[in-house]
């Protein structure tokens, strides 16, 4: 299992960082085209001022060219050349360093346009402009700014990246170890559950075989095979209680979505199950008692179920407090509580201890007072039934004095 959680991580990783690089280069391409853009919002100002102040004689070429030098000996000076439509050069900065490399095919595009971008290389970046109709201005120059900008920018999103893959595989093992956790505990019990399930099923298959082969090993009398044949009926019966009880369980599996529920009346579903239980044992006891206030209060004694599974869960608990209790019976309380309806069930058995109350609600457990009359389902598929319909349940007991449990489900 280590090895899955560190293939998720892997896998986990590798998506997330495939996500990120795209962002960061959105993110980088984005920045770098709102520079360009502002760069040539700048060439395009420092185009038409000088274009400005030369063709309005402002300021003579001669100057303009010396403050050009000058400039480009401590900062990225703009490269400006002023041409008439018919590519005749009025004015440039540095004609013999010349950036754009104007062509009469350069003008006129500029001139049917209006506006162009041209590429230069050397990380200069240019662009043509029409001006007052009769005249072309050229502007270049190196954004030394912006690119230190994109720098710093690239080895900040650098930096993120590798920060980003760090936590991503911290958090990406973290997922991993979240999921495959419940599937490691899933696949335990399921193998825990085979093997119980197989050593319940192998004891009264092994007892039939046993006894069988006991029968047929020489010839007995009528009463004999008559006696070999009602204890293989008792092991058969057995494997039919166990079945049952596994089907009934993987129903309460379901979930609420896969089972029909309606409104039934708690007192109802009772005594339907204290009827059935002593059909099937009639030495069992069941009182039924209503709190005196509940019964006061008009209180509402609805509930929203499965009949079927709820009867389950109920002949469980009742069965369970009367095989256990001295005198085999079962006093059951019903009180209302705050948005519910709480059922007390108790006997006057011997009890459990600690241990027993502890682990009572979890599959194929048989506590000492069980012996071997049960199969340790009754109680877990009980407490499922009862989760199931929103409801808890409760047990509380000590050694000598009984043990009551208490039943709480949310009413209509």
């Amino acid at each position: 299992m280590n090895n899955r959680r560190i293939l998720l991580t892997l896998k986990y990783t590798a998506v997330m960082s495939a996500v990120m690089v795209v962002a960061l280069i959105i993110i980088y391409v984005m920045s770098d085209g709102a520079r360009r853009a502002t760069f040539c919002n700048t060439l395009r100002s420092e185009a038409i001022t000088k274009a400005n102040l030369f063709l309005e004689n402002r300021v003579d070429a001669e100057t303009m060219q010396h403050i050009y030098l000058n400039n480009t000996q401590f900062i990225n000076e703009v490269e400006v050349a002023v041409y008439t439509r018919d590519f005749q050069m009025l004015y440039h900065d540095a004609a013999e360093h010349d950036i754009v490399k104007e062509t009469p095919e350069m003008i006129d595009e500029i001139s049917h346009k209006g506006e162009i971008d041209i590429s230069v290389g050397n990380g200069y970046q240019a662009i043509g402009v029409l001006y007052n109709e009769k005249y072309v201005i050229t502007a270049a120059a190196y954004d030394g700014s912006g690119e230190a900008n994109m720098h710093s920018l690239l080895v900040l999103l650098t930096c993120i990246f590798l920060v980003s893959i760090l936590f991503m595989l911290a958090v990406g093992y973290y997922l991993a170890n979240i999921t495959i956790r419940p599937i490691e505990h899933a696949l335990s019990s399921q193998r825990m559950f085979v093997s119980n399930v197989s050593h319940e099923l192998r004891t009264p298959l092994a007892a039939i075989t046993a006894e069988l082969d006991l029968a047929l090993s020489r010839e007995r009398t009528p009463e004999q095979y008559q006696q070999s044949l009602m204890r293989s009926l008792d092991d058969a019966h057995r494997m039919t209680l166990l079945i049952d009880g596994l089907l009934n369980l993987a129903k309460a599996d379901y979930g609420a979505h896969g089972i029909t529920m309606e409104l039934l009346r708690i007192d109802e579903l009772l005594l339907d199950s204290r009827e059935q239980l002593l059909h099937a044992h009639p030495d069992y006891t069941v009182n039924i008692s209503f709190d005196e206030d509940a019964i006061d209060a008009d209180a509402d004694f609805t509930i929203n179920a499965n009949e079927y599974l709820m009867n389950i869960a109920l002949k469980n608990l009742i069965e369970n407090n009367c095989k256990y209790s001295s005198n085999k019976t079962s006093n059951i309380l019903i009180t209302t509580i705050e948005n519910g309806i709480c059922i007390t069930l108790s006997d006057s058995g011997k009890g459990m201890t600690t241990e027993e109350q502890r682990n009572i609600f979890q599959l194929f457990y048989r506590g000492t007072a069980t012996g071997q009359r049960g199969h340790g389902i009754g109680m877990a598929l009980a407490q499922k039934i009862i989760t199931l319909h929103k409801g808890k349940i409760e047990v509380k007991s000590k050694p000598g004095y009984g043990t009551s449990f208490c039943v709480k489900i949310p009413n209509t």
